[in-house]
């Protein structure tokens, strides 16, 4: 059995990674079918990491073009290559789903692939994209193990403060969103960590400011495991701003902070849903504001961060999982399981 992925995006690695591991236990070959995404996760600009962890785990690397060839099962994430893939005839096609990039771009790609792998039926459901060719079997990123210690070591953070993943907004919505908790966090000794996504790193004089203050300034640092996975296992809390990091949040079960700031119109479209998975923070492991005012004081955030220390969430994030997100740690084999019967 060969495994094929369409690699336009680094970013996918992490949904494809944990999948070759398993077609690996079973003696499966891999392939990686590789093209220019001509962005900052563009493969060709990262070749060196890409050839380095293709090497490790065996994996081959051919020109896109050629998946129209190949057999056995083809795996790409949401609709990244469906016009190439779409023309190859003795494959099984499966799509990944992405964060949730699939609320817009499902009807793109469902009538050109054999199944897709959404993150739960209860999920489906919610926006209304139930299908026979949906498979509920996990998120396949979520199979990888991380070792806490080696993240303190990667990344130099404390071991000895809590820790805070910031995770910065993006520059449509910065106006909104309260900064000045960094100083709050800093104040009660708590070592924040400032995340990006690479598409939105933060300027050098902005870099500089932070990280004089003892902070730590990160962006898409490792492609897998992912950065923001790698900081969930070490961090306390996170503070969000209805990002998608929501679901990392839940399956890494770390409890947030989230300000309420999205607009419903983006792009010049209005969103039927304006917080994508708005159901996951309907939690008490989530605290939900809509902005910091000027009465708000450390000593405020130290009441609310005591709350956050001394709550055991352990059965909020179960029940959480299992009404909306996959409770596993077999997703992959899950899969495989599925597509190989």
């Amino acid at each position: 059995m060969t495994l094929n992925f369409f690699l336009r995006e680094m970013t996918h690695l992490r949904y494809y990674i944990p999948i070759v591991a398993e077609g690996s236990a079973r003696g499966f070959k891999s392939i990686f079918y590789v093209t220019p995404s001509n962005k900052y996760n563009c493969p060709i600009l990262h070749q060196p990491y890409l050839k380095k962890i293709c090497n490790q785990l065996g994996i081959e690397i051919k020109d896109a073009s050629h998946i129209v060839d190949a057999t056995g099962i083809i795996f790409t994430s949401e609709e990244s290559g469906i016009e190439i893939i779409k023309e190859n005839s003795t494959a099984k096609k499966v799509s990944l789903c992405y964060q949730t990039d699939y609320t817009v771009s499902y009807g793109n790609y469902v009538d050109s692939v054999d199944h897709i792998v959404m993150p739960s039926e209860n999920v489906a459901k919610f926006y209304e994209l139930t299908s026979d060719k949906n498979l509920y079997t996990g998120i396949p990123k979520y199979d990888v193990n991380i070792e806490k210690d080696l993240v303190l070591k990667k990344y130099s953070l404390d071991p000895h403060k809590n820790k805070v993943l910031f995770m910065w907004p993006k520059s449509r919505d910065l106006h909104r969103m309260p900064i000045d908790i960094i100083k709050n966090f800093n104040e009660l000794g708590w070592q924040v960590i400032v995340k990006t996504r690479g598409k939105d790193r933060l300027h050098p004089r902005t870099i500089e400011e932070l990280t004089n203050k003892g902070n730590k300034c990160l962006s898409d640092d490792s492609w897998h495991p992912h950065t923001t996975q790698e900081l969930l296992e070490v961090c306390n809390l996170v503070v969000n701003s209805g990002s998608t990091t929501i679901e990392e949040c839940v399956m890494h079960e770390v409890p947030l902070i989230n300000f309420d700031i999205k607009p419903a119109t983006r792009h010049g479209r209005t969103y039927k849903h304006r917080v994508t998975y708005s159901f996951l923070y309907d939690y008490d492991f989530c605290v939900n504001l809509k902005g910091l005012d000027s009465s708000f004081t450390t000593e405020k955030l130290n009441a609310m961060l005591q709350y956050f220390l001394r709550t055991d969430f352990s059965e909020s994030f179960k029940k959480c999982k299992q009404e909306w997100l996959y409770d596993h740690k077999n997703s992959c084999k899950n899969l495989l399981d599925v597509l190989t019967s």
